[in-house]
């Protein structure tokens, strides 16, 4: 890959990642009552003003997340450190999906487990991409 067409594909991962942070937190932001609907089993669905703000603020935080992701020059380095920072969010998926927390969400989750594995893989991936073009840019560089 060339170095022009690992920066589109880099950019590519980093603005899809974006779009589903910012995208998800501003539904969480605004809809607040479907997504605790969605979300949760009936017996733990509870809409109220502190879970509305709550939610709210957890979508402010999502949107901020993503905004940072689409304005920043990741780096081999920070996209390698954002996938492994999914690490936490996939434990969370386990703890309510099969472990001792099942039954307080809805089946949804595995769409959340599933995106926290392509965010990991996505973030891992564009590090590589960026690592081997460095390397490429470095060796071309050696031979002149």
């Amino acid at each position: 890959m060339t170095t022009l067409q690992t920066q589109k594909a880099v950019q590519r991962i980093q603005l899809g990642m974006a779009s589903c942070y910012s995208g998800l937190g501003a539904w969480c932001l605004f809809h607040p009552a479907s997504v605790i609907a969605l979300g949760f089993t009936p017996s733990y669905a509870i809409f109220n003003r502190t879970t509305s703000l709550l939610t709210r603020c957890f979508g402010a935080q999502a949107m901020t997340a993503g905004l940072l992701l689409a304005t920043s020059d990741m780096t081999a380095k920070s996209f390698t450190i954002f996938g492994v920072a999914m690490i936490p969010y996939l434990g969370f998926n386990a703890w309510f999906g099969i472990g001792p927390g099942r039954g307080v969400l809805t089946k949804l989750l595995w769409l959340d487990f599933v995106g926290n594995l392509i965010f990991l893989s996505g973030s891992l991936f564009a590090a590589k991409l960026l690592q081997d073009d460095e390397k490429d840019q470095k060796k071309q560089q050696h031979d002149k």
